[in-house]
């Protein structure tokens, strides 16, 4: 009995020894966890302090930012150099932009601008411009869209009911309209075209009587917004609204859509209404600044490719894209892309477009517009161009345009 009880006694003490070892290795094991989570922490913490912010996304206006006052740089690429330090680079193909300053110096042009755009991205490929100094001409709503603005008529005409293939026969309008050019005379109309037909060829009275018959002001000027007219165009920097006013009596409407005055442009514009009929209706935010540094040169915001808007259906951008291949093949732009003897110059690229045509005095000044799309396998590209010549004429915008898509699809343009 004696003995049993001393084994007893034995073993409790030898459990009641191993009660706070076990404790003192618990404590050790949580100092231990506790140690390394500090650590984890303040190496987090440490990483985070050093790691830079990433670049944000630029979505609106630049502060101080001219993208006419971009120069190539040691680097190759053409940038802008901004106020604090700060730089921006910039999209443009150095080769293409190059090429196409050097044509616009030597063309002898009073006025003229180029924007050409990446079609799928907005990305800006070319920006360049002449005359009107101090003047960025690319981002002005100065000079009047003219038969650009049947893009906007002819789009509210097919999305109002209008079928494309719907013949209207006219006689008249040509250079001007008259309140006896908006009636339908049968002795006098015997010509009869599509819309399609219509919009290559330029045919005003076309317009101005679909435009009478089936549109109401109201309806031509919401086609016009959908379009971005009336509105500053979302850039890197400020752009001035293209700008409308659709009158209500019949001639001064009739005028308006088929682009006798009302209306004004800017060459970024016309390069984004292209855009809109090349992508099915949708229009993408232009930009024209890759990266934008501090004066450290640390990269403190990118430009990227950004939706913006949708102006029209698939349906009508389709027939639009149809009659804008029209005006090449055999309407208002077909010399500017033929040689004398009818062979195309850029025979591998397909190429789109509208003209457009108006004169205004004090001082006399030509306008001449193409707006249009150009691809190949490798190239996807929105363009808009336009010249202001004086009495003495140098180049039409649709002559200019092929150079410039010349320099972009084969290196060198010619005359």
């Amino acid at each position: 009995m004696k003995t049993r009880t001393l084994r007893n006694v034995v073993a409790l003490g030898i459990v009641g020894a191993a009660i706070p070892m076990v404790a003192l290795g618990r404590r050790n094991d949580a100092r231990r966890r506790a140690d390394t989570l500090h650590a984890s922490v303040t190496m987090a913490q440490t990483s985070l302090a050093v790691r830079p912010p990433e670049p944000s996304i630029i979505t609106g206006v630049v502060a101080g930012f001219n993208p006419a006052a971009s120069r190539l740089g040691p680097d190759g690429r053409y940038g802008v150099q901004l106020a604090d330090g700060r730089r921006a680079t910039l999209t443009l193909d150095p080769a293409w932009q190059r090429g196409t300053v050097n044509l616009l110096a030597r063309s002898g042009i009073p006025m003229a601008s180029v924007v050409v755009l990446d079609t799928v991205t907005g990305k800006v490929l070319v920006y360049a411009s002449t005359g009107a100094a101090g003047t960025d001409l690319a981002r002005a709503a100065d000079a009047p869209a003219a038969s650009v603005f049947k893009v906007v008529t002819g789009s509210a005409l097919l999305a109002g009911g209008l079928a494309a293939d719907a013949t209207t026969c006219f006689s008249g309008g040509f250079h001007r309209l008259t309140e006896r050019d908006l009636v339908a005379d049968p002795a006098r109309d015997r010509e009869c075209v599509t819309l399609p037909d219509a919009f290559a060829r330029s045919i005003n009275t076309v317009f101005a009587r679909r435009a009478l018959e089936l549109l109401r002001p109201e309806a031509e000027a919401e086609a016009a917004r959908r379009w971005g007219f009336g509105e500053p165009l979302p850039f890197d920097a400020a752009v001035s609204p293209s700008t409308f006013t659709i009158p209500e009596d019949n001639l001064g409407f009739a005028r308006t859509a088929a682009g006798f005055w009302n209306s004004t442009l800017s060459p970024l514009h016309g390069a984004l209404l292209a855009q809109g009929v090349a992508l099915d209706g949708e229009m993408t935010r232009p930009w024209i600044i890759e990266t934008l540094r501090n004066a450290r040169g640390a990269v403190i915001a990118r430009g990227a490719q950004r939706p913006w808007r949708r102006a029209v259906s698939p349906e009508v951008a389709a027939v639009l894209q149809r009659a804008m291949l029209r005006t090449v093949t055999d309407g208002t732009g077909f010399h500017a892309f033929h040689d004398p003897a009818g062979r195309l110059y850029l025979d591998d690229v397909t190429v789109g477009g509208k003209t457009g045509t108006l004169t205004q005095d004090a001082p006399y000044t030509a306008y001449t517009w193409l707006v249009g799309n150009a691809q190949n396998a490798e190239h996807r590209l929105s363009f808009g161009v336009l010249v202001g010549n004086g009495p003495v004429w140098r180049i039409k915008a649709a002559t200019l345009a092929r150079q410039v898509l010349q320099i972009a699809f084969r290196g060198h343009a010619t005359d």
